[in-house]
């Protein structure tokens, strides 16, 4: 089955951050988990309930966490 537009659309924001953290110029930067609520918000204010939009940033930090796992240590 094709994914839906709201499968699609998340798929489009996961993307999203995900190239903005591979593109960052600071990856450890702690403002990158504001920027995930702030976007899932906006993108999906109209889209999704309330306890989805959360689940969904809750799942980007989780990602965005799991790559910082392989921080570089120095």
């Amino acid at each position: 089955m094709k994914a839906n537009k709201i499968q699609q659309y998340i798929c489009d924001v996961v993307h999203s951050q995900a190239d903005y953290w591979k593109h960052s110029n600071d990856i450890t930067s702690y403002t990158h988990l504001c920027d995930i609520e702030e976007e899932c918000n906006a993108q999906f204010a109209n889209l999704l309930p309330d306890e989805k939009i959360e689940e969904l940033a809750s799942k980007l930090q989780d990602l965005y966490w799991f790559i910082r796992k392989f921080d570089d240590k120095e």
